[in-house]
């Protein structure tokens, strides 16, 4: 640890492992197939990643909002965001290779992580990212509760249409859903007003994946195999899975202390769509230039979904105004605006 700035790389050798890679082209020609995984990381391996941790920097300050919502302190630091894949001769050497009964051998990327052969190019290259600031990130979903009071107190029952209300049946603890990237500005705003700041917003891409993984290079924050009842997708194992989401809080956080980053329901950002990460920036920051402003993205996979999407480095963009039964929202709170 140096100058409060929360130190990840180099990874230790013990845990880097290959993270097998779907890809992801529309939200409606998806499969929903459980590809299993074959390399699993103890739980330990992760929390080891993220034993800088011990420092004062990295020490989450609980921060509850006028509204009852929950933040956690992410310390700044850098991680390696997105994925790598191997060359298409890497890929005809391993096919050699699984014919004569020999172990596959795969590029290591730059994280440490071996390559995927299943990773989509939109989630490479795989770059080095600094987050030269720290931030606050909600440690829970915004939840139907909390999205229930800017209703109205903003008077907004146009929101209340019969598609939302059944995409809003599990109670007021679970997390919202059915709300638009439009949506979520509009809370946002009447939030900011309310606690008379600006400090409130959406979380960059870079942001989310860095508090998604929380000191790991692996698929899930807690290893490379989705295992059961850590999180509400469609094969997770779950009470909840391929129904609706689940109440916030249900799983098990990860290293930061923030929890259901790993599906449930899909989790808007502040960046607007890019078909991979050339010119991406590196400080962390929302890349909301050179791009097609009517695509906007979304991170974390969910309910309706299987495994694959719920990786850390998983991608996925609709249209701002769109609402959808799995795409809801968690906020940042900037320190010291």
């Amino acid at each position: 640890m140096r100058n409060n700035v929360l130190m990840l790389l180099p990874v230790s050798p013990a845990c880097r492992v290959n993270e097998r890679h779907p890809i992801l082209n529309t939200h409606s020609t998806l499969s929903k197939e459980h590809n299993p995984m074959q390399n699993t990381l103890p739980l330990l391996c992760a929390l080891l990643l993220a034993g800088a941790l011990s420092g004062p920097a990295a020490r989450a300050a609980d921060y509850t909002n006028s509204i009852g919502m929950k933040f956690k302190d992410i310390p700044a630091g850098r991680f390696y965001m997105g994925s790598c894949k191997l060359t298409e001769r890497d890929k005809e050497a391993n096919k050699k290779r699984k014919f004569m009964g020999l172990p596959a051998k795969g590029a290591t990327c730059p994280s440490g992580a071996g390559a995927d052969d299943e990773a989509s190019d939109n989630e490479t290259p795989q770059h080095e990212v600094r987050i030269g600031r720290g931030f606050r990130m909600g440690v829970h979903e915004v939840t139907l509760g909390q999205f229930k009071q800017y209703i109205a107190a903003a008077g907004r029952d146009d929101l209340l249409t019969d598609d939302f209300i059944q995409s809003n049946s599990s109670g007021d603890r679970a997390a919202v859903s059915y709300v638009s990237r439009d949506d979520a500005r509009g809370f946002i705003g009447w939030l900011n007003k309310k606690e008379g700041t600006q400090a409130y917003r959406l979380p960059s891409e870079a942001e989310w994946e860095y508090a998604a993984r929380a000191g790991t290079t692996t698929r899930y924050s807690w290893g490379n195999a989705i295992g059961r009842n850590r999180a509400n997708c469609d094969g997770c194992g779950s009470r909840w899975d391929n129904k609706h989401p689940a109440p916030v809080g249900s799983f098990a956080p990860n290293a930061f202390g923030l929890y259901d980053m790993h599906g449930n329901v899909w989790e808007w950002v502040a960046d607007c769509w890019h078909d991979n990460y050339e010119g991406a920036p590196t400080d962390g920051s929302a890349w909301t230039t050179g791009c097609d402003n009517a695509r906007a993205v979304l991170r974390g996979g969910s309910w309706y979904f299987g495994p694959r999407v719920l990786r850390a480095a998983d991608r996925f963009w609709l249209t701002p105004s769109v609402r959808d039964g799995d795409s809801g929202f968690r906020l940042v709170q900037d320190l010291n605006p």
